[in-house]
């Protein structure tokens, strides 16, 4: 069971769409949209809430999209409050082996920061730092512990976290998830293969991660699903 929450590091939620058997895109991983334009708008509600938000250099290097609030009110209403208009855009990957040119790096009106380890090669480290803060991190492994400090540091206090399903299951082991959003929707896609919301090694049954509902709405044939990670 996870460890009572530590409420000196940020708050981590989990945000995804994917189809009634789990799966959150196909298996030649395409680029697909599996939720409605309500599914869209609750997906900037949350970016809008959110200090930061981290994808996997895996989904950085495949879409390679920013991380952006689309809609004009959310954007407007961070800025009242003094916030810049789109959440801080953080990926992590351990050896940088990933592309530069993504515009998720390109995008001139978002904050990025880019944690690695001491393996990635330091003309990498110097190529990255034209686009990006780059946090290395101690040892040649990426803590979740460790970069949700780093984050703390830079007084950030509320982490969203948008996929891919090794970097969900990272947050998880390490037991740093606390609420997890999900939108069901109405499709099958199958395929062993096909990444689902916790992908990694997995969990075997004296470790499983134990959920509490805390809403359900149908919208349509969509249920939106919110749970906090029960650590009583």
């Amino acid at each position: 069971m996870p460890s009572k929450r530590n409420t000196t590091r940020p708050h981590v939620s989990v945000n995804m769409a994917m189809s009634l058997d789990g799966k959150i895109s196909t298996y030649k991983r395409e680029d697909i949209s599996l939720g409605t334009e309500h599914d869209r708008r609750l997906m900037d509600e949350l970016r809008a809430k959110a200090d930061a938000v981290i994808v996997g250099s895996g989904t950085v290097a495949h879409d390679g999209f920013p991380i952006l609030i689309r809609y004009d009110d959310l954007r407007a209403r961070r800025v009242e409050r003094g916030w810049p208009p789109h959440p801080i855009n953080v990926t992590m990957s351990r050896a940088l082996s990933l592309p530069s040119t993504r515009p998720f790096f390109q995008h001139p009106d978002t904050e990025k920061i880019l944690f690695t380890t001491r393996t990635a090669p330091e003309p990498r480290v110097k190529r990255f730092s034209r686009v990006a803060e780059v946090v290395v991190l101690p040892g040649r492994t990426l803590s979740p512990v460790v970069l949700l400090e780093e984050l703390r540091r830079r007084g950030i206090k509320r982490v969203l976290l948008e996929g891919g399903g090794e970097i969900h299951f990272a947050f998880a082991k390490e037991g740093v998830v606390d609420e997890i959003y999900i939108t069901l929707t109405p499709r099958l896609i199958g395929g062993a293969s096909a990444p689902t919301v916790l992908d990694g090694k997995g969990f075997l049954a004296a470790d499983h991660i134990e959920l509490r509902l805390l809403s359900t709405k149908r919208v349509g044939n969509e249920l939106y699903l919110r749970y906090a990670v029960d650590r009583d």
